[in-house]
């Protein structure tokens, strides 16, 4: 049974892999052969782009960092985004808050500022998303893009629920009354004790860092521009890609391909799988599938989770294991010196 807890995420995964394959097995060697034929060159751009994504996520690290660690740099940044990024793809999405928290920590930041810095760069990477996909909805309708006017049901479900989650994260890290008269009724209705007294503690802790950072970028009017101004540049990068696979079959300009990956990405954000694993792709072949044949749609999908997830992932493991060994390598100096300081 612990087993099984342990790696519900990854059988889960399997899961809806072996789903998809099954539900796909005719056109699958197709799809296969559509993924060998994309241009190496389109790959690398895709790749590229994806790395532009990583370089502005480290920008906004190094920016939020600065504050408590003048001397932590861009370089640093960068390598803390790919560090995560790694952990995203070996946790399933679970270890990456850690992760930086770890990386900043070994940085000379405190755990707790860490914390609380990660949980507020969360909260506004996932409010430029849910802006970003609204107003992709929004202007796709304006326009009377029948795809979209289509699934206009399910799409203002899915952006209802999206502003709603969004709105909880923002409450958590600005609204100090509310989250304090919430977590004081949660103690009034939870057993002392219990394990759900235990969840609402950590979660009130989580809160309360989130709230201190947030206050401090609140108060940074500039801070706080240049971190959503980068938050939105560092999705572009990822909204783009599907436009550079789709160049001369599809029938969408660059920017309506951007607004259309923007909302996909923003639907694919409320379903609950594993870092998106399946919802992304199901959605992205879903619209794009309209515009261009099935099986295109699908091989694009694939090529783009391999630019965006996987591909960070390999810098990433090679950063992680220089971080292991130099974190071994620390702890042994320190063992060192204490055993030579008790000698004397």
């Amino acid at each position: 049974m612990k087993t099984l807890k342990k790696y519900w995420k990854w059988l889960l995964v399997l899961a809806l892999i072996s789903v998809v394959c099954l539900a796909n097995r005719r056109s699958l060697p197709e799809i296969l052969r559509e993924v060998g034929r994309t241009p190496p060159m389109i790959i690398g751009a895709a790749c590229l782009l994806s790395a532009g994504y990583f370089l502005a996520e480290g920008a906004v690290i190094r920016y939020m960092a600065k504050r408590c660690q003048p001397g932590f740099t861009l370089r640093e940044g960068v390598s803390c985004a790919l560090y995560c990024a790694f952990y995203r793809v070996a946790t399933l999405g679970s270890g990456s808050g850690v992760a930086e928290i770890y990386y900043l920590n070994t940085r000379g930041i405190e755990a707790g500022t860490a914390a609380g810095m990660s949980l507020v760069q969360y909260i506004l990477h996932k409010t430029a998303v849910a802006v970003y996909g609204i107003a992709g909805f929004i202007i796709l309708c304006s326009q009377g893009d029948a795809v979209v006017r289509s699934y206009r049901l399910q799409m203002v479900l899915g952006c209802i629920l999206t502003v709603l989650i969004t709105a909880v994260l923002i409450m958590a890290a600005a609204g100090k009354k509310i989250t304090a008269r919430f977590f004081r009724l949660l103690d009034k209705k939870l057993k002392p004790g219990s394990k759900a007294e235990q969840k609402a503690h950590t979660f009130q802790k989580q809160a309360e860092l989130c709230q201190h950072e947030g206050g401090i970028l609140l108060h940074d009017k500039k801070e706080l521009f240049i971190v959503c101004l980068l938050d939105a540049v560092k999705l572009s990068c990822w909204y783009v890609i599907p436009w550079l696979l789709f160049a001369g079959t599809a029938s969408l300009s660059l920017t309506d391909t951007m607004l259309l990956t923007a909302l996909i990405q923003t639907l694919a954000a409320v379903i609950p799988c594993p870092s998106g694993i399946g919802a992304v792709e199901y959605v992205f072949s879903l619209f794009f599938g309209t515009y261009v044949s099935g099986v295109s749609a699908v091989s694009a999908s694939l090529v783009y989770r391999f630019a965006t997830f996987l591909f960070p992932c390999i810098p990433g493991a090679v950063l992680a294991w220089r971080h292991f060994r130099w974190n071994k390598k620390r702890r042994l100096e320190r063992i060192h010196n204490k055993s030579t300081g008790s000698q004397q």
